[in-house]
């Protein structure tokens, strides 16, 4: 059975510490209840809250809750670069995979 870790309140997160003792392995997981964050972005979308910052220099595209920036991460894409390529390849992948998040019903190429 996991053992508790860690939580943090401010982003929601949860960590379990577990060891598997046939592969001698410690395995670490984090946990963490996303629906409120999908919820907005679902909401924000709808109305077209975000669209107007199309327009401007900074466009606010998707909230990425820490569990989907783990996934990224492990899939090699670090969503705080500002590598050009990385970036197009973080909104590929958002737009693939992870359309939840995204705040508008646009897409960015």
């Amino acid at each position: 059975m996991p053992e508790f870790l860690h939580f943090d309140p401010y982003t929601g997160t949860s960590k379990y510490f577990d060891w598997d003792d046939s592969k001698k392995e410690a395995v670490i997981t984090t946990v963490q209840d996303v629906q409120p964050v999908l919820d907005r972005a679902k909401e924000t979308a709808n109305v077209g809250g975000v669209d107007s910052g199309i327009k401007r220099s900074f466009w606010h595209y998707a909230d990425i809750p820490p569990v989907v920036q783990l996934e990224l991460r492990k899939k090699g894409i670090d969503i705080y670069s500002t590598d050009k390529t990385m970036i197009k390849r973080m909104f590929a992948e958002i737009n693939a995979n992870y359309p939840y998040c995204k705040l508008t019903n646009k897409n960015h190429v």
